[in-house]
């Protein structure tokens, strides 16, 4: 719905002599007009905003944001698809941190504006932030259980299904942490997926569905054909966990799911129910 009060004064700022299009506007955190239309969803405003001479589609807030991050952020599609279709449009521009407008629709779970990012040329599948966790548009929509997002981007020629933020934390590890078996399914399922990646703990998806208590999760990492299953070194990590915030405690059913990383290496052959405790790593039989 078209706010008509702000797009009359749009309207009227334009027609006024001398008016910069693109200057900041003032305590607004650097917001030009078109930033503030775009994070708001005014389609009308922003249209008009794109036929005035001069008009700078990339200007930028103090955080760098654009118009088009922020119409992404914010899953406004009409805006983001009319932003797309402007000469000069950077559809990588990063903000200060150096996150993209796909990393905020991805993060945000914004399938439709998604698809129209993947589909705009020169847009960087792997983009990855420069401050904080350093996270991929991939990482974020695994890191929150987008699953329609996980999809699309895994369909998305040249996308590194195993980059890394910080703690070296992969897709899959995300997805095993915080239990999401839809996306630990997908990123399974992924061609040249390493299911046996490590943080820089030496922790892998496994020991982090196992010490999550992520059962179902446990199940499935075990299907993997090359999985690697060392019994006695997720017990270690599960009983001496590394200090920090990531960690805390340990889910009251992490006993169930060793107990079904032992059945695993039994059934593989991998000794006695009694010889478990020092068991080596295990491979799953690649089919």
């Amino acid at each position: 719905m078209i706010d008509e009060k702000y797009y009359a004064g749009a309207k009227l700022l334009l027609a006024t002599l001398g008016m910069e299009v693109n200057n900041a506007i003032p305590n607004t955190q650097g917001h030009t007009h078109m930033t503030l239309a775009a994070r708001n969803g005014h389609e009308a405003v922003v249209n008009l905003l794109l036929a005035a001479p001069g008009i700078d589609v990339n200007a930028a807030n103090t955080s760098g944001r654009t118009p088009l991050s922020f119409g992404a952020e914010k899953g406004h599609e009409a805006v983001v698809e009319l932003l797309l279709a402007a000469p000069g449009i950077d559809v990588n521009a990063p903000s200060t941190s150096g996150r993209t407008p796909l990393s905020f629709a991805a993060e945000n779970s914004h399938e439709a504006v998604v698809k129209l990012l993947l589909a705009a040329p020169g847009i960087d599948v792997n983009a990855q932030e420069t401050d904080g966790w350093t996270r991929t548009p991939l990482l974020y929509a695994a890191s929150y259980g987008r699953e329609a997002v996980v999809k699309l981007l895994l369909a998305a020629p040249g996308i590194d299904i195993n980059a890394t933020d910080t703690d070296r934390w992969t897709s899959l590890i995300f997805a095993a942490r915080s239990g999401c078996v839809a996306v630990v399914k997908l990123l399974l399922a992924a061609p040249g997926i390493d299911v046996n990646a490590a943080d820089t703990s030496g922790w892998t998806a496994l020991t982090w569905a196992a010490f999550r208590g992520r059962e179902a999760v446990v199940q499935d990492l075990c299907t993997a054909p090359e999985i690697i299953v060392d019994v006695a070194d997720i017990k270690r990590g599960l009983e001496n966990p590394p200090r920090g915030g990531y960690w805390g405690y340990a889910a009251s059913n992490t006993e169930q799911c060793v107990q079904v990383l032992e059945e695993f290496v039994l059934s593989k052959g991998g000794g006695t129910q009694g010889e478990l405790q020092g068991v080596g790593p295990v491979e799953a039989e690649v089919p």
